[in-house]
């Protein structure tokens, strides 16, 4: 084998081996929202009182129906006032744009479970896309929700 192709052959190995980890990587929603999410939504999703919203009740239902409006949240954040399970929260969610878009997708299903919805059709990281190509800020994902649940 001539050194060109034993070069080719390792990096071939090696980018297989980088997709395999970031796909595990990324199948592990519950360590990834432990990561990224729960120093303000908490482990079990019952957010931060006043500052970061409880992420499951019967606002969920609603929000769910709309597929687009969890990976919105995650990419672009959101930010305003807003009133969950009877509390008002004001706060400023920052954006996960620069995390993957199967870090995404796993965040998001990690999300369903905790809502008790794990049966939902899951995301899958090609949604993501489009949404990240997308205009948006968390000024227009607070509006996005207002037309979602009218708060």
């Amino acid at each position: 084998m001539t050194m060109a192709r034993c070069a080719s052959a390792r990096a071939a190995v090696l980018a297989g081996l980088m997709a395999l980890a970031g796909a595990a990587a990324a199948a592990d929603g519950a360590a990834l929202y432990a990561t990224h999410c729960a120093a303000c939504h908490q482990a079990d999703g019952s957010g931060t009182l006043g500052l970061a919203p409880a992420i499951k009740g019967p606002h969920w239902a609603t929000l769910a129906a709309r597929r687009d409006y969890l990976p919105t949240v995650l990419l672009k954040g959101m930010a305003g006032m807003i009133k969950v399970n009877g509390q008002t929260v004001v706060g400023s969610m920052p954006a996960f744009a620069a995390l993957d878009d199967a870090t995404l997708a796993a965040i998001a299903n990690h999300l369903a479970t905790l809502q008790g919805d794990a049966a939902r059709l899951p995301y899958e990281a090609a949604e993501f896309a489009p949404l990240r190509a997308a205009a948006g800020d968390p000024a227009r994902t607070r509006q996005l929700r207002r037309s979602v649940l009218g708060d």
